[in-house]
């Protein structure tokens, strides 16, 4: 494997064998080097497992190109991101930029702890920073009238968040909330940011496409939340996290700590619903619980309660 990057299409491979597959062939590349796997689902359980063997050395990309088809570009780095400038240079935010970039970058940015279920930032504030996540996890959330709030997406270390101000000068649209204990986000001058973009168009289509994955994404949470009943867009939250295996097979990282309020914000329903719908999934063979805690998934029969509606 000679070439900078190696493209995996796994669709036509049977889903039991795919992860072992993707990491032979991961295995075989050197720093630097790229590969990029094509999927018929959001690879979440993929890129958990990625950072478990891997954590901070790959700069991970995704995007959903249409419907059944995901691309997952994973790049391998040579050593672990210790420094903001480390962790600048291994994001997508910044694929393409020059080191004197990365390194000003730098100096004007702070890394900031967030306790799990706080705000980074509220919905409708003039923030004067573009996020990026360090580690743990932040769901842009979208407040309602009665209190509750309805997760949009999530993003995960090396995402940005807060794209839609930076691109067109406005408040930010949603409230973005760390879910994971321990989530460190870099906090980047939007004004430092808006400036590099002028300068190196690379940078600016790295955050164009962010933004329009981030509004994808929205847009199928909403399609989600109108077409589907309470239990199927549980199913559809849990879906994420349920790997490609037969049966009921453990859950990727950070669900078991996700609690049925967190499903319930994922889901844009209540704690109430959620405990119902638990229950019937469980009589059905979708979940597991073990102390009031989802550790088993069967991806197939989430399917097919979602595809019921």
């Amino acid at each position: 494997m000679g070439e900078a990057e190696v493209r995996l299409d796994v669709r036509s491979i049977p889903v039991k064998e795919r992860h072992a597959r993707i990491f032979a062939t991961f295995e075989s590349l050197s720093p630097g080097r790229t590969l990029t796997v094509v999927s018929d689902h959001e690879p979440r359980p993929l890129r958990a497992e990625f950072a478990q063997r891997y954590p901070g050395k790959t700069v991970w990309n995704q995007r959903q190109i249409g419907d059944g088809r995901w691309e997952a570009r994973i790049e391998r780095v040579a050593h672990i991101a210790d420094s903001i400038a480390d962790t600048l240079r291994q994001s997508n935010m910044l694929a393409g930029a020059g080191e004197a970039t990365v390194l000003d970058l730098a100096h004007y940015t702070r890394r900031a702890v967030i306790k799990r279920h706080h705000c980074v930032v509220e919905q409708r504030i003039n923030w004067p920073y573009i996020g990026l996540v360090d580690r743990g996890m932040v769901q842009a959330q979208i407040p309602t009238a009665t209190g509750r709030s309805q997760a949009v997406y999530d993003a995960f270390p090396g995402d940005t968040f807060g794209e839609f101000a930076l691109l067109d000068r406005g408040a930010i649209a949603l409230r973005f909330v760390a879910v994971l204990a321990g989530t460190a986000v870099l906090l980047i001058p939007i004004d430092r940011f808006r400036a590099v973009m002028q300068r190196e168009r690379c940078v600016a289509k790295n955050i164009e496409q962010a933004a329009a994955q981030h509004a994808r994404a929205t847009i199928e949470r909403y399609t989600t939340h109108i077409e589907l009943s309470s239990t199927a867009r549980v199913a559809s939250a849990l879906l994420p996290f349920a790997s490609p295996g037969d049966g009921l097979t453990l859950a990727s990282a950070h669900l078991p700590s996700m609690t049925q309020t967190d499903l319930a914000t994922s889901a844009g329903t209540v704690k109430e619903v959620v405990s119902r719908a638990l229950a019937e999934m469980e009589a059905f063979g979708a979940v597991r619980r073990q102390a009031g805690h989802i550790y088993l998934l069967d991806r197939a029969k989430l399917l097919t309660l979602i595809q019921r509606g």
